[in-house]
C-alpha cells in the first residue's frame, strides 16, 4: 500500500486555552491507531493571532499562496480530466433505434419512428 506525506493548513477553534492543548487534541485526532505514532513526522500548533504565530508575515502569505496556487491546479486539472471524459462519451458510437431492430432485438414499446 503507497504511503502518502499530507500537508495541511488549518484554522480551527479549540475549546482549550494553550497551543499545546491544541496540539495534544489534533494528535489524538490523527493517531488513532497503534502504529499511527510513526506516521506523524511533524504537527506545529500555535493561535491563529499573528502576535502569537512562528511564522512571518511573508511566510503565512507563501503559504496561503502555495495552497491558493495548489486548488487552482487541481481545479484545472479536474477541468481537463472533465473535458476528456465528455470527448471519450461524445465519440463513442450512439445506438439509434433503427440499429437496434435492424440486430433481431425486440423492440421498446412505443419508440418507433
Amino acid at each position: 500500500m503507497p504511503r502518502y506525506e499530507i500537508v495541511a493548513h488549518v484554522t480551527r477553534e479549540f475549546d482549550c486555552e494553550t497551543a499545546e492543548e491544541a496540539a495534544a487534541l489534533v494528535r489524538r485526532q490523527l493517531q488513532p491507531g497503534d502504529d499511527a505514532a510513526k506516521s506523524l513526522l511533524h504537527l506545529a500548533v500555535w493561535r491563529e493571532d499573528p502576535a502569537f504565530s512562528p511564522l512571518s508575515p511573508s511566510v503565512r502569505q507563501q503559504l496561503l499562496d502555495f495552497f491558493s496556487a495548489l486548488e487552482r491546479c487541481a481545479g484545472e486539472a479536474e477541468k481537463a480530466f472533465r473535458g476528456r471524459v465528455e470527448a471519450i462519451l461524445m465519440a463513442a458510437p450512439t445506438m439509434r433505434n433503427d440499429d437496434v431492430r435492424s440486430r433481431g432485438e425486440p423492440e421498446k414499446p412505443g419508440s418507433r419512428s
